[in-house]
């Protein structure tokens, strides 16, 4: 009998040279290292980094191949334990991550956001009286550390039924610290941030621990009120204290102090991210401005909303937001690794190596997106959203990974702007830098500064 001699594998095309040859582009400019690589080689490209092989998916197709069709050759890579994020649902992984996920996720189901959106109004209400005064001098204001300030109040209201982002001082400390030093400074480079954690100098791991420290004393410390209540309450704390997995158990205080962890720390600097880039593409685009306030005075009558349907009906709204996550998606790209040996469009992936899944170059990619760069919230109306492929539009991951937080996302960031852009006209300062940078998240690396007026109405 004849046998068939084993199939050669086949590499994409791409960076097949010793690691250090690309490290300096790979830490600097990596983004650019990819759109590059996207040009030069196509859609599916072979990287040798630093972290080893990496198969670079710039395209739907294969994206699609990697988180549904053959979604259990390739679980999201296994992390270190981490002091700060713990084992939540952002880090864990495996069978503990299922029975995690299924129990936090009826927490963020759609028919209870829409009881957090008087919640969220509230909080957004505290930050207009604060925008009242720059309204007033024209003194201007930095969007992204104006919506760091407002996302942490307003998770604290949807997770605690009050803010406490103020009156807890070691969560404020907490997500301050993870701001300012996880995602840098505007005059931190990738290079002096990779150098940072690499180093790590004892009075910063210092200053690290007990941050940490502060705040684990202040979520054991919610948790444990809650727990004497008559009653669990109906806020997201309160459906973490009563849900139960598939034995009728419920969770350990750690492993709720680790999911509100992932809910507060891990959410608030991309919503942040989020809600910044979209002020940028209204105050750039002021005919779509227009007409999202045409939909609030029309929808709303010039006031906030009071109920997640009336944020539900905000169309037109929810599609500029979505433009704006495609064109500038926090998110900018995310890791999976083969378990065995794959083939994707003819190319070998060999077991182990890192698959990136490019978002940023998914969102622009001209087969599935007619005038890429062209900021175009039509795109997301409802007759338009059903005819794009599932997996050209990811700013929140997808697959069994799906970012559980989305929905909430869209409807914070559609009633902050619901309850703030009928009062105040924003308006980029000029020669002030916009300039993207792709760190842990994609944000405007020296912030959006703006002024601000009272606007008059419609």
């Amino acid at each position: 009998m004849t046998m068939n001699p084993p199939k050669k594998p086949v590499l994409p095309p791409g960076h097949h040279g010793h690691w250090l040859l690309g490290l300096n582009e790979q830490v600097s400019d990596p983004l650019g290292a990819l759109i590059r690589a996207q040009r030069k080689h196509g859609d599916i490209v072979y990287l040798n980094t630093i972290q080893g092989p990496i198969y670079l998916l710039a395209h739907p197709d294969p994206v699609q191949r990697v988180l549904l069709d053959n979604a259990r050759n390739y679980p999201s890579p296994k992390k270190r334990p981490s002091r700060l994020m713990g084992n939540g649902i952002f880090e864990s992984s495996g069978a503990f991550w299922l029975r995690q996920r299924r129990m936090v996720q009826p927490a963020l189901h759609r028919s209870r956001l829409v009881r957090m959106v008087e919640g969220m109004v509230q909080g957004t209400e505290t930050l207009a009286e604060r925008w009242q005064h720059s309204a007033r001098t024209g003194e201007p204001v930095d969007l992204l550390e104006q919506m760091r300030l407002l996302v942490p109040t307003l998770l604290g209201a949807s997770i605690f039924s009050r803010d406490v982002y103020e009156s807890q001082e070691g969560l404020h400390a907490c997500v301050a610290f993870f701001s300012h030093s996880a995602h840098g400074s505007a005059r931190d480079s990738l290079w002096k941030l990779a150098w940072r954690r690499l180093w790590f100098p004892r009075s910063r791991r210092k200053r690290f621990n007990a941050t940490v420290e502060a705040l684990d004393t202040s979520l054991h410390g919610l948790i444990a009120e809650r727990r004497k209540a008559p009653s669990a309450g109906d806020d997201i704390l309160g459906m973490l204290l009563e849900a139960r997995d598939s034995q009728g158990e419920g969770m350990t205080d750690t492993e709720v102090r680790d999911e509100l962890v992932s809910l507060l720390i891990g959410g608030h600097e991309s919503t942040s991210v989020a809600l910044t880039w979209t002020w940028y593409t209204l105050m750039s685009h002021p005919e779509v401005e227009q007409r999202v306030l045409e939909e609030l005075a029309a929808v709303l009558g010039g006031r906030p909303p009071t109920t997640g349907e009336e944020v539900q009906s905000l169309t037109y709204t929810r599609a500029v937001v979505e433009e704006t996550l495609r064109l500038y998606p926090p998110a900018w790209q995310f890791m999976r690794r083969a378990e065995e040996d794959d083939e994707i469009a003819g190319f070998t992936i060999h077991a182990g190596s890192l698959v990136l899944c490019a978002t940023w170059l998914l969102h622009r990619h001209a087969a599935f997106w007619k005038d890429p760069e062209r900021f175009h919230p039509e795109r997301f109306l409802p007759e338009q959203k059903e005819q794009r492929h599932r997996h050209a539009w990811l700013p929140f991951g997808g697959g069994q990974r799906l970012c559980i937080g989305n929905g909430y996302t869209l409807t914070l960031i559609v009633a902050v702007l619901a309850t703030l852009l009928p009062r105040f006209q924003a308006r980029l300062v000029p020669g002030h830098p916009i300039t993207p940078l792709a760190g842990n998240t994609y944000r405007p690396r020296f912030g959006i500064k703006a002024t601000l007026q009272h606007r008059h109405p419609l």
